[in-house]
């Protein structure tokens, strides 16, 4: 799976820069709306000049203070439009494999799933007819059942349900890799 390796290290570099970049242009926005909070707060102490000195540095500590809050919520909502879309990125790279590599996905999948062996497997059709028999030969009973799903497979024990499709896996995923993602591309 090395190129897949290098796709993954490709994909994070790439969205290494992305992130820079869009962290690059948040901070100078950012500091635009600083600047022009500075501005503002001048402004009103220069009109509140007949006011008291203390009344005046608070009005200006108050604008500064919310221009900097604004400014850091502008960061924050680019850098988690961001992971969410290396996220996406990640879930496309892994619905979009095929052949060879996508078999081997599923069955290394399947083999550390901790209800694979001995439990339906349930596939979609289009895997059904690539893979039933390599898993059948490999022990694993497949379902005569199929879903609609992108990639992955669903568990069945019983009447208890597995999902292990690509899609659902992120989904509940999601929040730590974005924390690792996070810790990759914001030190």
């Amino acid at each position: 799976m090395g190129n897949g390796q290098n796709l993954i290290d490709k994909i994070i570099s790439d969205a290494k820069k992305e992130a820079e970049g869009i962290v690059a242009a948040s901070q100078k926005e950012a500091d635009n709306i600083i600047k022009e909070a500075e501005n503002a707060a001048r402004l009103e102490e220069k009109r509140l000049n007949a006011l008291s000195d203390n009344e005046a540095q608070k009005a200006a500590a108050k604008e500064i203070s919310s221009a900097e809050m604004r400014a850091r919520q502008l960061i924050l909502k680019q850098k988690r439009q961001c992971l969410d879309d290396i996220i996406d990125e990640a879930e496309n790279y892994l619905c979009s494999l095929s052949g060879q590599e996508y078999e081997d996905t599923i069955f290394k999948m399947l083999k550390n799933s901790e209800y694979g062996q001995g439990c339906e497997v349930i596939l979609s059709k289009r895997d059904k007819e690539a893979m039933e028999e390599k898993l059948k030969d490999m022990g694993y009973n497949v379902s005569g059942e199929t879903r609609d799903i992108e990639g992955g497979f669903v568990v069945k024990k019983g009447d208890i349900e597995y999902n292990y499709s690509f899609k659902s896996m992120i989904m509940v995923q999601r929040e730590e890799i974005s924390y690792l993602a996070s810790e990759i591309l914001f030190p």
